[in-house]
Parts: C-alpha cells; sequence; structure tokens
C-alpha cells in the first residue's frame, strides 16, 4: 500500500467520535483563531479578490490571503495548517460543524506529517507552501465525502505539481499573501477532480523522483506515521502577537518593559538561533508589514512606540505615519545570539521525542545542497554546537534520544513524539538601556505556545476575537 493509499484510508474512516477532547477542542479555537486572522487580514487582502473563482474554490483562496496577511495565525508541529485546512473545511462541510471539524482535523494530522517529512529542505515554518495541497485536498475530500480510494487520488492529483516558492517573493512583497492560497485552491481542485473519477500516480510521494525526493534534503518518510495515535492537532500553539513564531517573545518582552519608547537608548535582542537568521532573511529597504513580521528589531519598535501591537500598528497607513520613529528605535537595536536560547528551544522538541533519524551523510548532504540553493547562511551546525557546549541538560536530552533510537525505542518516526511533552518555544530577553543609564532586562514570554494549557490558549483566542472585532469565543467540545 502507498503512502497516499494509506493516507486516504484513515481520513475516509475517520469520524467525529474517534476525536480526543483535546483535539476538538483545539480544532475549535484553531477555527477562531484563522477567523480573527482573517478579519484583521481583509484589508490587505483586497487587490487579490479579482484572482479568485467563484464557490467553494475561491474561497478558500480569499481566506488564505486574508488570514496570512499579518503572521497572526496558529501553527502545529510542523506547520501552519489553518490558512488552508479552516476554509476548506467550511467550504465543502455545507454547513454541517461535525463534518467540518473532521475536515479540520484530518488535514491538520496529513499536513503537520507532510511538513516534519520535509522539514529538511529549502522550505520550512509558514514557506511550506506544499503542505497546503494536502491540507486543502483531505479536508475537501471529507466535505465532499471521498470513499478511501477518491481521497488518495485527490491527494495524488495535488500533491502533482507542488508548488515551490522563491524567497525573495516571501520575504516582504505582497506575493507572500499567495503563499497558502494558490496551493490551497490546488489542493481543493484535486478533491473536485478525484470525485469526477481522475487518478493520479498513487506513489507520488515516495517515488524516488516524488514529493520526499525533490522538496527536501534529508526526507523522513517515518514522520509521515502514527495516524490516529499521535495526534499534531494538540500541538497546536496560538499566537497572541502578529508576527513570526520565531519573534512573539521578543515583542511580549518589548511590551512587558514598562517603558516608553522615548526613553530608551539602545535595545540588545537575546534570542535563538531561528531568531538571528529570520532577522537577516528578512532584511530589507521598505517598511511593510511583512517586514516587520519576520524582524525582531521592527517589531520590538513597534511595540514600544504603540504600546501594543496588533494588526492595527501593521496597515500602511500607521507604518508611514511612524516610519521616521520605528527605523531609528530600530536601528538602536541589535539581535544577538545567545546560545542558551537556542539550547531551550532545541530541549523541548527533541525531550519529547520523535526526533529526525539523521546519518552523517546526511548531516553532509543537507550542508551541500543549502549551499547549492543559495542558503549557506542558513547552515545551524555552529548554532546547535554552540547551544551543546552552552547547555548540560540538552547534551542530556540528545544522548537520550540517541540511546532510545539505538535500542529501537525512536527516533525517526513520529509515533515516537510526545505531545503532551512537546514544546515548541523560541525564547529571548531583551536588555533595554534607558536614556538615564539604567538598564531594564526582560525576558519573553509565549502564551499560547505548544504545550500551553487548554485555558491559556482560549484566553489568547479570545484576545484575538477581540481585537479583530469578532467578539469573544464560545468554546464547545464537540
Amino acid at each position: 500500500m502507498t503512502v497516499c493509499e494509506e493516507l486516504g484510508e484513515w481520513v475516509a474512516g475517520l469520524r467525529v467520535g474517534d476525536l480526543p477532547a483535546s483535539v476538538r477542542e483545539r480544532a475549535e479555537l484553531q477555527r477562531q483563531s484563522i477567523a480573527a486572522g482573517r478579519a484583521a487580514g481583509e484589508g490587505e487582502a483586497g487587490p487579490f479578490a479579482v484572482a479568485a473563482p467563484e464557490g467553494p474554490v475561491g474561497e478558500i483562496y480569499r481566506s488564505a490571503v486574508a488570514s496570512i496577511a499579518h503572521d497572526w495565525d496558529d501553527y502545529l508541529f510542523m506547520g501552519h495548517t489553518g490558512h488552508s485546512a479552516v476554509p476548506a473545511a467550511a467550504a465543502f462541510a455545507g454547513g454541517d460543524d461535525e463534518l467540518a471539524l473532521v475536515a479540520r482535523v484530518a488535514a491538520n494530522e496529513v499536513a503537520g506529517r507532510l511538513g516534519a517529512a520535509l522539514f529538511f529542505g529549502p522550505h520550512n515554518g509558514q514557506f511550506w507552501a506544499s503542505i497546503h495541497c494536502a491540507s486543502a485536498a483531505v479536508a475537501a475530500a471529507v466535505g465532499l465525502g471521498l470513499d478511501a480510494e477518491r481521497t488518495a487520488h485527490a491527494l495524488t492529483i495535488a500533491l502533482y505539481q507542488p508548488p515551490y516558492g522563491m524567497w525573495p517573493g516571501f520575504m516582504g512583497p505582497k506575493t507572500k499573501l499567495l503563499t497558502a492560497a494558490e496551493p490551497a485552491a490546488l489542493g481543493a481542485r484535486a478533491a473536485l477532480l478525484a470525485a469526477e473519477g481522475v487518478s493520479g500516480a498513487l506513489d507520488v510521494i515516495e517515488h524516488p523522483r516524488g514529493v520526499l525526493a525533490a522538496l527536501s534534503f534529508a526526507p523522513q518518510p517515518g514522520m509521515l506515521a502514527g495516524l490516529g495515535e499521535v495526534w499534531l492537532t494538540d500541538t497546536l500553539a496560538f499566537k497572541r502577537l502578529p508576527g513570526c513564531a520565531y519573534l512573539q517573545s521578543v515583542g511580549e518582552a518589548a511590551l512587558a518593559a514598562g517603558v516608553a519608547a522615548d526613553e530608551v537608548d539602545r535595545i540588545e535582542i537575546e534570542s535563538g538561533w531561528l531568531t538571528c537568521e529570520m532577522e537577516e532573511l528578512g532584511a530589507g529597504e521598505d517598511l511593510s508589514a511583512v517586514r516587520v513580521n519576520f524582524s525582531a528589531r521592527l517589531s520590538a519598535a513597534v511595540a514600544l512606540i504603540a504600546g501594543r501591537l496588533t494588526p492595527a500598528e501593521l496597515v500602511p497607513e500607521w507604518l508611514a505615519a511612524h516610519e521616521r520613529e520605528i527605523r531609528d528605535l530600530a536601528g538602536r537595536s541589535r539581535v544577538v545570539h545567545e546560545p542558551t536560547l537556542t539550547a531551550r528551544t532545541l530541549r523541548g522538541s527533541i525531550e519529547a521525542g520523535g526526533t529526525p533519524a539523521l546519518g552523517l551523510g546526511d548531516l553532509l548532504r543537507i550542508r551541500r545542497r543549502l549551499g547549492d540553493t543559495g542558503m549557506r547562511g542558513a547552515n545551524p551546525a555552529p548554532a546547535v554546537l554552540g547551544a551543546l557546549r552552552s547547555e548540560p541538560g540538552l547534551r542530556r536530552a540528545v544522548a537520550g534520544s540517541l540511546r532510545r533510537r539505538l535500542s529501537g525505542c525512536g527516533g525517526g518516526t513520529i509515533a515516537a513524539l510526545d505531545t503532551a511533552a512537546l514544546r515548541v518555544t523560541f525564547p529571548s530577553r531583551l536588555r533595554i538601556r534607558l536614556r538615564d543609564g539604567s538598564t531594564r532586562v526582560v525576558e519573553g514570554t509565549e502564551p499560547g505556545s505548544c504545550g500551553a494549557p487548554l485555558a491559556e490558549q482560549r484566553a489568547v483566542v479570545g484576545e484575538r476575537l477581540a481585537a479583530a472585532g469578532l467578539g469573544q469565543p464560545a468554546i464547545a467540545a464537540r
């Protein structure tokens, strides 16, 4: 049985009674989270409406463009699946809330696994455009009531021509808003074609010239396992602030500092390697919502100047009115790598299991392919080695992971992932030098992150809905 057939069989057989209570509730929070992001991004998404077709495919397209506009979304292990899973489930469920819930969860589970299988590749994080092909295809297949065979073919059609985005178009320009919209529309159309009997290559994922080989430097097929045993929907994280996940703690620290922008002399932002790397990748001359979303320096400056950080501070008019202040404060800020913070990020995943299966050959190939694709600077080896040297706890976690793998008790498969223990965090520390000569040191927090209590995540989503003008959430774990 091929991967698509296995996925299709599981998706077609999934029922609402199979879903754990926490999965149902987090999937409902995800629906509301995306609704808030979409409402806030409608203004930015306006020009894209001309390209949206009529019917459910167009509805999915419009939603995905708007919800991604300010990076005010949610994400799971591994991928920002909500941009496609939520609107595709709603568009094809015909108003049946339980059917939409099942479709949303099925899409999360399949697309998150695909993201994990492709983790070591040229695209990552929100730029995992190809996972939205699978997400929308699965959600639409559930809504259309496709059987296992037709669902498998919906996936094969969706993944026949997966998008391959280019970094310059993601980091800054408006084209970034298409990241989920185009592949989600493709996935929805794939399900409609499958319903009409169109077929694809059932081995499109694992074929030597298929998805894993083409879109990953070191494919992890074991990450496609564990359906119905490991629920990735339970790893959902909800952002309180608009912006990249790597910058959430930076914005929170700036807001918690209790100082006004005109009191600040300079800022040093201590962060993990991923935040430092994102700062470099997101650099550009223009001042736009996308630039702020991917810059720790700009996000901290906006938060201190406005006293808050919401989508209202990301509209072109606000940024233009405060551009001189933002650039001045950001220019007096710098981002520095702190190995102990990188170590905390790594430990949160390693200690939960489900670590990738990488040999020396894989590491060498990843390094070579990073260079081939113009991403040699993205090589994480120095940062990881620094984290290992600085943090004994991380060394113990890595050693434990290796022991488990050698004993055959985990590693290289998502079935080993303990979602209750998983923590996906990106910590930071702000050292704010004030004009009076004093220094304020603030540790960043990440409310609503992966592993946070449901009550905390409800509160975060409630704030998002209120900020988007949609009121407070009414949670019902169905």
